[in-house]
């Protein structure tokens, strides 16, 4: 007789239960299990995942629980303090099934604490369509037994018969537990003795007995403990696995009917899960409308008045055909939701982008304002956004002003309500390297092993199996010890696990009532959080149950451009509508040929830059291009398609029937519409087969691919084109399917990079000033105020009595902004402006402390505003007022105090127009700050040297012994480069061969770079180097760097300190000194200047006299040419060249 699995703990039981789904149903297959079960704690995380992945199998789902039940009310205090035991409850109908969802949900929102918990009185509420077992060890009626409390246990069993009837089963388990041995015996007693049906169930924790100590390391990965600590959670047993039924048949033998009813169970349920109809939220429509379908078609031909002035019956077979297509489908409330969204958002100023992903390939949308593109005029195909062929929920994603996307939330919940209003689960899972660091810890591997093992382990690899027979490296270092095979063994054993669950960063559902009676709910329980309502499946599987999901997306560059806008308002009294600008400006398309595309979006990288200046753009066809090419696949692209648009390649077409599609972009294939296109225009296919093409060449379906590969050629015969070509067509569309990209997204994309390159251009000032503002990392603003620099926009240092907290625009400069200065808080800013705003400016630090209460400004925001400059304005040097911060603080406090106590302080005496600054105590006579010691202050507060920099005072010497930086190092790919740099970071590793190793990053004037210290390197120079040292680098270029790294990396030759710089370096000093200088005594000062300087450097001094020809003397005395030498020369127009010699070589 077959057995059933009833009481099974998935990958959703987090941390606890190791049964994957996907590998128990593999496994009940094999054992030829009619049915089974998922009954995790607590939740309903798995089931539609279980539910699906059985059905496909072939085998029932029994979809159930394994609830935390209390006897109190789950909401009153008191309830807190009682046991929480443990009872199953299996759906048997789709009564049950919503039953199930009402008690899981409730759990979570009013039952929460430590685990979701149910109560008796719910469980009499919602027991209608539920088969309930008793549970393990844990469960009342075996816990009551156990504590000899028999009479309460045969009353709670009674209440449970009572209420369930035939659906209650006494569970029996064996796991050779002691507890078990104790308790059994008795509960078949008086489960026989109250005539209550038996039932045999093991605890599934893991799939295989061998597994026992992969969960014992799961627990201690959940616990945060280590496999050796001895008072650690432990499961006393390696019997909580999924037996095979010979195994279980051997449990209880003398009760022969509790085997048997696993089948009688699962012969009970009788569920389907049923989700037919698109689960839309009700929406009103005017009463002159029968239908949501009538008023979205007036709204649509309304809006072709204005986007169609003059319309031609192309454009409206296209309406009229996406209209019947969205009918026929029943999407017409959808598109009115959006609508209404997107229509909100705009009425409360909230940027909203101009579309994303295929949603632009519809002009319905367009008519309606939720995307801003012409599918007209950019060749959008409507079917790659819903096909006719295939019924499934629409998918708009909508970009949002990233700092106001809380709005549009806040108007959706609302408009809909609350209770038909949530966000959506997410599922963190142990990965294949997350995994192996988590074995290794609680085996006590240091975490340096565990990072030489994962370094082997390529990021795209799929699973650990697969990484094991296609990497040697990996393979090679699992099998060179017993613990590393073990770490492996158990890893695979957890890869796949849930870890934890988060919020998914955007997604949203909107249900037509209430969320409870379609899906369940729970609570996100991120410490230290806001609690959020979450639904408890996946946002994957919701599309499947029919329930509107978007994406509410916040996009940081419409916040970027808002800003702008604004500040072109404030600083010019300028309005922008930036949905109106021409896409044809020659300035703008200059700006990005020329790659000064820092903070443009999508443009901002430097393999970007490069190609946009080849590529010369004229058109907004060129950047949706680039948009789509520029990514790993298709780069290869990228030279032919700017050789044919400049001429020096012949565009090419396998064809005739091609050029129509493909003559936008020269030949080259760049969107998965031009193969969507092709198919229709040379195959004969539908709108809908030639996306269900796409998508079966995206997803490498051969079974569909063959299908589709048949038509097609067919359809070229018909249309008399060569097989050999229809053949060659198709293979490179399978080739394609690796990098196509879809050109809906692209074009909206594309649009947004152009709007923020139009702002650039023509508003630079206000541009890099809301960059500034909007840039949440401290570490990013040095390199936009470099960009700053370069573009000739001078930024004005932080200042208490003109800064504001955001980056502003004052007479075509950008003044610093306080949120950029660390430590200062939004109460802190706030107390300042609106003091200085009522008062005026303030005079001085004791003026300034006098006037802001102590909760608002402390000892930390005073040291900050200090040594950012900030009070430079104000009377005394950095060290002067530095000295003074706990008396000033003092001074203040006790003001306050004196006021809150209603003393009058000698300022309420004095007139407004006293000066009473010599009422404030003086400031101390001390040593202002050395210039170092001050940048190294003001990079501790903003991140990087803002009124100088350390590297200034050796700025000629840079100058003439350097033939790179960290910006133009990038571009030189021969050669050996010369740099110098500080170092800002030094990050110490270990190889894969437990070796030392260490990466060092470095500043120089233009930005950063990494030099990479290896082997004989790290021994060489690990002792020398140290953050805030100068050195000279000599290297060459590391080729690691990737495609689109921005930070130069050097593999070196050699470091030496600036320090040691006069004993190291060797080289010649070329001067040319002309007779007027002679006489100045020029050649004089050059002597003496050397005799001063050693080191090994030749000195070889050209005379040009005005009445002889010119003649050379070469020093015997070897020196090196420092700053004041190079200073002095350049002071007094001395022409001079150095010459280094490196490595026997001279530059």
């Amino acid at each position: 007789m077959p057995f059933v699995h009833l009481h099974n703990h998935t990958q959703y039981s987090m941390l606890d239960g190791a049964c994957r789904v996907d590998r128990m149903i593999k496994l009940a297959k094999k054992y030829e299990m009619p049915a089974v079960a998922i009954t995790d704690h607590g939740n309903l995380f798995g089931v539609v995942d279980f539910y699906k992945t059985a059905r496909a199998a072939g085998i029932k789902p029994i979809i159930g629980i394994e609830a935390y039940i209390v006897n109190g009310d789950i909401e009153s205090e008191s309830s807190k303090n009682e046991s929480r035991y443990h009872i199953i409850l299996l759906a048997q109908n789709e009564q049950g099934y919503k039953n199930l969802v009402k008690l899981s949900s409730i759990s979570y929102i009013k039952g929460f604490y430590y685990k979701p918990r149910i109560s008796k009185t719910l469980l009499q509420q919602y027991n209608e369509g539920l088969i309930c077992l008793s549970a393990c060890i844990k469960g009342e009626i075996p816990s009551l037994i156990l504590n000899e409390r028999i009479n309460q246990a045969r009353e709670v069993a009674l209440w449970y018969k009572d209420l369930f009837k035939d659906r209650f089963f006494m569970e029996l388990q064996d796991h050779n537990l002691e507890p078990e041995k104790a308790v059994m015996p008795r509960l078949i007693d008086l489960a026989k003795e109250l005539d209550i049906p038996m039932v045999l169930t093991n605890d599934c924790h893991y799939l295989h007995q061998s597994d026992y100590e992969a969960h014992d390391i799961l627990l201690c990965i959940q616990t945060g403990k280590l496999l050796n600590d001895p008072g650690r959670l432990h499961y006393s047993t390696n019997q909580l696995y999924f037996k095979s039924p010979e195994e279980m048949k051997e449990l209880f033998p003398e009760v022969p009917e509790a085997y048997a009813n696993t089948l009688k169970i699962a012969e009970m349920i009788d569920l389907t899960l049923h989700y037919d109809k698109f689960l839309l939220p009700n929406i009103e429509t005017p009463p002159e409308f029968k239908t949501m379908g009538e008023y979205l078609k007036h709204l649509c031909y309304e809006g072709a008045k204005i986007k169609y002035p003059e319309m031609n019956e192309t454009i409206k077979q296209r309406i009229d055909y996406e209209l019947e297509v969205i009918d026929r489908m029943g999407f017409s409330g959808y598109f009115l939701v959006v609508k209404d969204i997107i229509d909100n958002a705009r009425k409360q100023n909230v940027p909203v982008g101009p579309g994303r992903g295929s949603a632009a390939g519809s002009i319905i949308a367009y008519l309606l304002n939720i995307t801003l593109v012409d599918p007209i005029k950019y060749g959008l195909v409507f079917e790659r956004f819903l096909n006719p062929d295939r019924i499934s929920m629409p998918d708009i994603d909508i970009d949002f002003c990233a700092q106001k996307r809380g709005q549009v939330i806040d108007y959706i919940v609302q408009r809909y309500g609350r209770e038909s209003v949530t966000q959506i689960i997410t599922f963190s899972t142990l990965g294949a390297k997350s995994v192996i660091k988590d074995v290794a810890r609680v085996l006590s591997v240091p975490a340096s092993e565990a990072n030489a093992i994962t370094k082997t382990i390529p990021g795209n690899v799929k699973s650990l199996d697969d990484a094991y027979k296609q990497y040697p490296e990996f393979a090679t270092l699992i099998d060179s010890n017993d613990l590393y095979r073990s770490i492996f063994k158990h890893s695979k054993v957890l890869e796949g696990l849930v870890r934890q669950t988060g919020v998914h960063a955007a997604g949203v559902v909107i249900a037509p009532g209430d969320l409870t009676d379609y899906v369940p709910l729970a609570c996100s329980s991120q410490k230290d959080e806001e609690k959020v309502i979450l639904v408890q499946y996946e946002g994957k599987w919701l599309n499947d149950l029919k329930l509107l999901k978007m994406d509410i997306l916040g996009l940081k560059n419409l916040t970027v451009i808002q800003k702008t806008i604004d500040l072109v308002k404030q600083s010019q009294n300028i309005d922008i509508d930036i949905n109106l600008i021409s896409l044809d400006d020659k300035k703008v398309y200059t700006l990005l040929g020329k790659g000064e595309t820092d903070g443009v979006f999508q443009f901002e990288s430097d393999g970007m830059r490069k190609y946009l200046m080849e590529l010369k753009p004229n058109k907004i066809e060129d950047l949706i291009a680039m948009v789509a090419l520029y990514r790993p696949g298709p780069m290869q692209f990228i030279d032919s398609y700017i050789a044919r648009k400049h001429g020096r390649e012949k565009v090419v077409f396998d064809h005739p029937l091609m050029e129509n599609t493909l003559k936008e972009t020269y030949g080259v294939t760049v969107y998965q519409e031009q193969v969507m296109q092709i198919a229709r225009e040379m195959g004969g296919f539908t709108g809908g087969e030639a996306d269900s093409l796409r998508k079966a060449i995206g997803k490498k379906s051969s079974e569909l691919m063959q299908k589709y590969y048949e038509k097609f050629i067919q359809g070229a015969k018909i249309n008399n084109v060569p097989e050999t070509v229809s053949e060659k067509i198709w293979q490179d569309w399978l080739h394609f399917a690796e990098y196509a990209f879809n050109k809906s997204h692209a074009t909206c994309y594309a649009l947004i990079a152009y709007q923020t390159a139009y702002l650039k251009t023509y508003y630079p000032v206000e541009y890099m000033a809301a960059l500034l503002s909007l840039e949440d990392d401290p570490s990013g603003i040095p390199g936009k105020i470099e960009v700053c620099k370069k573009m000739g926009i001078k930024i004005i240092p932080p200042n208490i009595n003109r800064s504001d907290s955001e980056f502003r625009v004052h007479n075509k400069e950008v003044q610093f902004g306080l949120r950029a200065i660390k430590n200062l808080g939004e109460a802190a800013m706030r107390a300042i402006i609106e003091s200085r705003d009522q008062g005026g400016p303030y005079t001085g630090i004791f003026n300034f402390c006098s006037r802001l209460d102590s909760s608002s400004v402390n000892k930390t925001i005073l040291e900050s505003l200090i040594a950012s400059g900030a009070m430079d304005e104000l009377e005394g040097t950095r060290a002067q007022k530095w000295a003074v911060i706990e008396q000033a603080l003092q001074f203040s406090s006790n003001e306050q105090r004196d006021r809150k106590k209603g003393q009058s302080t000698i300022f309420d005496f004095l007139d407004e127009e006293d000066d009473n600054s010599n009422y404030y105590p003086p400031l101390p006579n001390v040593e202002p700050w050395g210039y170092l010691y001050q940048l190294e202050k003001e990079k501790e507060v903003l991140g990087f040297y803002l009124s100088g920099h350390p590297l200034y005072e050796y700025r000629s010497l840079i100058k003439h012994i350097t033939n790179a930086d960290s910006n133009t190092g990038k571009s030189n790919n021969n050669g050996e480069l010369y740099l110098a740099g500080i170092i800002t970071n030094i990050s110490k590793k270990k190889d894969s061969r437990g070796n030392q190793i260490a990466f060092v990053e470095f500043e120089d004037l233009a930005g950063k770079f990494e030099v990479s210290l290896f082997n004989k390197d790290y021994l060489q120079y690990s002792k020398i180097i140290s953050p805030g040292k100068v050195f000279f680098i000599t290297g060459t270029k590391s080729t690691f760097n990737g495609n689109d790294d921005a930070m130069l990396r050097i593999l070196p030759n050699s470091l030496i300190p600036f320090d040691a710089l006069a004993n190291e370096l060797r080289g010649e000093i070329k001067v040319h000194i002309n007779d007027k200088q002679v006489k100045k005594g020029c050649l004089t000062d050059l002597g003496e200047r050397i005799s001063r300087c050693d080191g090994k450097f030749k000195l070889i001094t050209t005379i040009q006299k005005e009445d002889v020809n010119s003649y050379q003397l070469e020093s015997r005395k070897l020196f090196f040419p420092g700053e004041g030498l190079l200073n002095w020369l350049e002071k007094e127009k001395i022409d001079f060249q150095i010459r280094l010699v490196t490595n026997g070589k001279s530059t």
